[in-house]
């Protein structure tokens, strides 16, 4: 006697491959919205340390000029201050006249070239002897040849505002605390970094006024791996092989 009849349910108890497909693009939808969502907290992280880098090296800026106005001394400077970044800012401040003149830097040897950093001394002869101070920048100069050490020190020897024959190049110090310094009208070039590797460079006029104490030439900012080279080192090279303290003069 049959009082009931079962039927053959082949796929019960197990998914079908529609339901597989669906429920794997599902995963893949899920996996992409999840990826997506890291990239933009990434990409909104990095924004925001790019801000707060440049929050910080602007003010590093204006406290170096205001240093810059309140001391006296010549040369190159280095120092740092903290309390604007998480890891202290590290400052750079080179006055521009005592730098080669550009006019002359097509005339230097290629034992100097060398000494500066370039890889190709000859090359780079040839493209800082194509440019025309009235229109070139820090950037062009650096520019000029592909060795690392050049593209550090270049800014630090030869400069489109220079007035000097001869490449001379000091050690950095740290700026004096003795005021009446008779800075106003000169042009500086002034190096704010950070540990990371953010960097604002600016060439300035310092005008010494109290509502614009500087009037910005030039300016550069962004990121790269150096951490405020001063050129120290190449300096005491260049020194070493120019054999004179009173500088390297330009080949005529």
């Amino acid at each position: 006697m049959a009082c009931c009849r079962t039927e053959d349910h082949g796929d019960a108890g197990y998914a079908t491959a529609a339901a597989l497909a669906v429920s794997l693009a599902i995963a893949i939808l899920a996996a992409a919205l999840v990826m997506r969502g890291v990239a933009i907290l990434k990409l909104a992280r990095a924004d925001y340390r790019r801000s707060q880098a440049e929050y910080a090296l602007s003010g590093a800026h204006v406290l170096a000029v205001a240093r810059l106005l309140d001391s006296s001394g010549s040369g190159r400077l280095a120092w740092s201050v903290g309390g604007l970044d998480p890891q202290g800012v590290a400052l750079l401040a080179e006055p521009e006249a005592p730098k080669l003149a550009l006019a002359a830097a097509g005339g230097l040897d290629d034992k100097t070239l060398a000494a500066l950093g370039a890889v190709d001394p000859g090359e780079a002869r040839l493209r800082l002897a194509g440019m025309e101070a009235a229109s070139a920048t820090p950037d062009g100069i650096v520019a000029a040849d592909r060795g690392g050490a050049w593209r550090a020190c270049a800014a630090s020897a030869i400069s489109p505002w220079g007035r000097s024959q001869v490449v001379r190049l000091g050690a950095t110090r740290e700026p004096d605390q003795e005021p009446g310094g008779a800075r106003t009208g000169q042009i500086w070039r002034v190096r704010a970094s950070t540990q990371d590797g953010w960097t604002d460079e600016r060439i300035v006029r310092l005008i010494g006024r109290a509502q614009s104490p500087s009037a910005m030439i030039w300016r550069r900012f962004g990121r790269s791996a150096g951490k405020g080279v001063t050129c120290d080192k190449t300096i005491e090279a260049q020194a070493d092989g120019a054999g004179a303290p009173g500088g390297t003069p330009v080949t005529p």
